[in-house]
């Protein structure tokens, strides 16, 4: 397959890596939140505070995350530190959130 270049081997498989979503708190320790997993949408120039995704589905982190798919957050409970959700992301408190009742 690789032939004389199988050195070539070792470089390829340290770029594979699984895109993944782990959300933490400010003290580093896992967090498990809603998350919404869809089809990513581009959304340039878009006014306001349109949706990224489309034809997404609930899932509680950690999560994996295919190619083409894009995460957001399913509540506004939290505050990401980082504005892509992909890797390891650190989560803080929102203090303008207010549980929705069940009334």
């Amino acid at each position: 397959f690789l032939g004389n270049a199988h050195y070539l081997l070792f470089h390829v498989v340290s770029a594979m890596y699984p895109r993944m979503l782990i959300t933490l708190d400010e003290d580093l320790q896992p967090l498990p939140v809603n998350v919404r997993v869809g089809q990513a949408v581009d959304t340039a120039g878009q006014a306001g505070k349109p949706k990224q995704i489309t034809g997404f589905q609930t899932h509680t982190t950690p999560v994996l995350i295919s190619s083409g798919e894009r995460a957001e957050l399913a509540t506004e409970e939290y505050i990401s530190a980082s504005r892509i959700l992909e890797g390891i992301v650190i989560l803080r408190k929102n203090p303008d959130y207010k549980a929705e009742s069940k009334d």
